[in-house]
């Protein structure tokens, strides 16, 4: 909820540092994986980049077979690769044999939220570069341009200034707590706010609860009944898959 895919994205998708690698990569690691199957990620994501062809037997390969595809086909090139949501420090030891140090200039980055993680990668040259929370007037104009965008001259009303700011407040400097809130309240008349607001601090006494997981509670309590349903049928499917639709 801080924003390190985010930034990180920001900087995958530039045009501009794209231009300077030969392929790149983005795949996501969450809390159980499977090196294997990330390897396939891997070997697919460089591939498609690049209008290439995918090995045809990629699947049924064994994992020495897997890595050596990986080296093989990275070793003369400079490349950029993305390892988001990283939970376990061992999974560096795992990866960093399937991406050779060519002397090229390529480029690992790694999101997590384990301080051990970020700061175990030993063997190559690494900055660690801490996610900082808003501070309270950027997490204002965030909470604004979300809640207040039907507003004239989208800025908040007076009579509902101190309860935004309270709400605001809430959220901790969070950008994914500050963004889901200001969403809420967007279609929240002014007589509501109030209430969002005890129901908040209702959900927020609660010590083992997190607090963005109270936020994204009350957003998803908000939604008409048949969305609801919906986003319980996601949960179906695994951590950031990609869903189609009709």
């Amino acid at each position: 909820g801080s924003g390190k895919t985010t930034l990180v994205a920001k900087t995958f998708k530039d045009e501009k540092v794209k231009k300077h690698f030969h392929c790149c990569a983005w795949i996501t690691v969450s809390q159980t994986y499977v090196i294997d199957d990330l390897f396939r990620s891997l070997i697919k994501e460089f591939h498609e980049a690049r209008m290439e062809k995918v090995p045809a037997d990629m699947n049924s390969m064994t994992y020495r077979e897997l890595l050596q595809v990986l080296v093989n086909y990275l070793e003369s090139k400079r490349y950029m690769v993305v390892l988001d949501d990283v939970w376990d420090i061992k999974l560096w030891k795992e990866m960093r044999i399937a991406l050779p140090n060519t002397q090229f200039g390529s480029r690992i980055m790694l999101t997590t939220r384990n301080e051990d993680v970020a700061s175990s990668s030993s063997g190559v040259q690494s900055h660690i570069h801490p996610i900082q929370l808003l501070k309270k007037n950027e997490a204002w104009e965030l909470f604004s341009r979300k809640a207040f965008s039907a507003y004239q001259n989208k800025c908040c009303p007076p009579d509902l200034q101190s309860l935004a700011e309270e709400l605001v407040k809430k959220c901790e400097g969070l950008p994914l707590a500050v963004v889901a809130l200001g969403g809420l309240m967007s279609n929240k008349e002014p007589f509501e706010w109030k209430q969002v607001y005890n129901s908040l601090n209702l959900h927020l006494t609660i010590p083992l609860l997190e607090r963005v997981e109270n936020i994204l509670f009350l957003s998803f309590d908000d939604l008409p009944y048949p969305l609801k349903h919906c986003f319980l049928y996601c949960s179906l499917f695994p951590e950031d898959y990609l869903i189609r639709r009709k």
